[in-house]
């Protein structure tokens, strides 16, 4: 269960020193600090069931996300998320992993992710196509139809049989909402392709 330091204070309100009881928690590893003042009192609690609790409002996406939903080889062991206007990048690293969050364009944070019903805390993740998307969207931009192919399937090495289950139409519409070279070049592959 993830508690605060604010809850902490009061059950422990009766101790001569609260903050000297927290401490003794942490040291015997009943409480795991989270970030300052966050903590978590299940140690086998799941990395990424944490992510949204950290810092948000955000969503799992990125490369996360893409390796989540097989589409990439790689397992990827950093917890990324997306946010909307923080203008930073922010990243927090404790017991259960490293987690990071960047701005995806507020027009678009809206759109794509769903809740995922799961306990001990329910999350949010990007759908594959939004994951894709975000990920593309922070990468610099990429010139031309057959060097940002080439990045996608061996770059990044997307799989190719799960980018073709992909929802096109689902895929235009977010991709013209980043205003990035990278996703207006993912609209005029996607139009080649159907020709």
């Amino acid at each position: 269960m993830i508690v605060s330091t604010e809850q902490l204070l009061m059950e422990y309100a009766e101790y001569k020193s609260p903050h000297h009881k927290i401490q003794s928690l942490v040291k015997q590893g009943e409480l795991i600090p989270l970030k300052r003042g966050l903590y978590e009192t299940d140690r086998h609690i799941a990395g990424y069931m944490l992510a949204n609790v950290l810092y948000g409002p955000s969503y799992l996406s990125f490369e996360y996300a893409l390796s989540y939903y097989g589409m990439m080889p790689e397992r990827v062991t950093v917890y990324t998320s997306a946010t909307r206007n923080k203008r930073r990048k922010k990243e927090f690293q404790n017991r259960f992993g490293v987690y990071t969050y960047q701005d995806v364009p507020a027009a678009v944070y809206p759109y794509g992710y769903t809740r995922v019903e799961a306990k001990p805390y329910p999350y949010l993740i990007a759908d594959r196509e939004k994951a894709l998307c975000d990920e593309l969207a922070i990468l610099p931009p990429i010139r031309g139809r057959k060097a940002f192919e080439e990045y996608l399937f061996e770059g990044m090495r997307l799989d190719e049989d799960i980018f073709e289950e992909l929802d096109p139409g689902k895929l235009k519409k977010l991709a013209g909402l980043y205003h990035r070279t990278n996703l207006d070049q993912l609209i005029r592959m996607i139009d080649g392709r159907e020709k």
